[in-house]
């Protein structure tokens, strides 16, 4: 292999250990998201549940 090559790989190697950390927080953040929405539906529901099951105030 050239030494052009080699500085292409090793470019490609540093390149991925500066964006690793990044995509890994950016994937951490979404799962995290995911878990926050996913409760606030569930919460949501709850409180639709309770007014289709409240009874109605009509004379």
């Amino acid at each position: 292999m050239t030494a052009e090559g080699w500085t292409i790989i090793g470019a490609t190697i540093a390149l991925v250990g500066i964006f690793a950390p990044v995509l890994m927080g950016i994937r951490r953040d979404l799962t995290d998201l995911r878990e926050r929405m996913a409760r606030l539906e569930g919460l949501f529901e709850g409180f639709i549940r309770r007014d289709d099951k409240a009874p109605s105030h009509s004379a």
